[in-house]
C-alpha cells in the first residue's frame, strides 16, 4: 500500500466541507492533490491558496481555482507534509525551498494539518536546518554562524552553477542543529540581520500531524503530544 496514498486519501475527509483551502509543497502534496483531482465538487466550489510555484501548477493543471497569496485571504485549512519530524513534535521542512510561503500559510490558516510518512520521524541528535537568507547576505551569515560552531553549507542544485534560489530570489542555506536546541535556534537566527525565515516548524505552527506506513496503519498527533 502506497502511504501518500493512504494519507492523501485519509486527508480528504477533513476537505471535504471547506471553502479556501491552503496547500503545501513535495511529493506527498503531489499525491493529495491527485486525490483531490477525483473529486469534481472541489472543482468548483474551492480556492485554493498554495505554498509554490510548483504547486500552483500542479493545481491549475488539475482544473483547481487557485488565487494568489497576494491575496491574502487566510484558508480555512492548510495541508502540507514535512521533511522531518522529531519525538517531541518539532518538524523541519523546507527540502523543495518552500520554507517562507509554508510558515506564511500555516501561520494565517485557520487550522493546519501536517501529513507523512512514519520513516520521517527521527530521533537524530543533529538535523539539519534549512534558513532562508537575502541573497546579499548569504556570505555573513554562513561566517557568523561557522563561528558559532555550526556546520553550514550554501544549497546548490545539479542544473546550474551556484545556489539554489527559492520563489522568493532568495538563496538556503543547511545548517547543522542539535534536536533539543530546535526551536530556541529558529528563534536565535532570526536576529541576524538578512535571515528571511527558517524550516523549523514549532508546536504553536500545527493541530495534528498524521503518520502513515505502507502496511497501512494511520496515527494521529496532536501539537500537545509527544511523538
Amino acid at each position: 500500500m502506497d502511504p501518500k496514498e493512504l494519507l492523501a486519501t485519509y486527508t480528504l475527509n477533513y476537505l471535504r466541507e471547506k471553502k479556501i483551502i491552503g496547500v503545501g509543497t513535495g511529493k506527498t502534496v503531489k499525491k493529495l492533490i491527485e486525490v483531490l483531482s477525483k473529486e469534481e465538487n472541489l472543482k468548483e466550489t474551492v480556492l485554493f491558496v498554495a505554498s509554490s510555484l510548483d504547486t500552483e501548477i500542479e493545481l491549475s493543471k488539475h482544473g483547481f481555482k487557485v488565487i494568489s497569496l497576494l491575496s491574502a485571504i487566510q484558508p480555512e485549512i492548510y495541508v502540507d507534509s514535512f521533511d522531518v519530524v522529531t519525538k517531541d513534535g518539532i518538524m523541519i521542512k523546507g527540502g523543495g525551498g518552500a520554507l517562507l510561503r509554508e510558515k506564511l500559510l500555516t501561520y494565517f490558516s485557520k487550522y493546519r494539518i501536517f501529513i507523512g510518512e512514519f520513516n520521517k520521524l527521527k530521533d537524530s541528535k543533529l538535523i539539519d536546518v534549512p534558513i532562508e537568507v537575502v541573497s546579499v547576505g548569504v556570505s555573513y551569515v554562513k561566517d557568523k554562524l561557522e563561528k558559532m560552531g555550526f556546520a553550514v553549507k550554501i544549497r546548490e542544485g545539479s542544473g546550474k552553477m551556484g545556489p539554489i534560489i527559492s520563489d522568493n530570489g532568495n538563496a538556503i542555506l543547511d545548517v547543522s542543529v542539535k534536536t533539543e536546541n530546535l526551536c530556541e535556534f529558529d528563534r536565535m537566527i532570526k536576529t541576524i540581520p538578512s535571515v528571511v525565515e527558517t524550516g523549523i516548524f514549532c508546536k504553536e505552527l500545527y493541530n495534528k500531524i498524521i503518520l502513515a506506513n505502507e502496511k497501512g496503519r494511520i496515527e494521529e498527533m496532536y501539537a500537545g503530544d509527544g511523538i
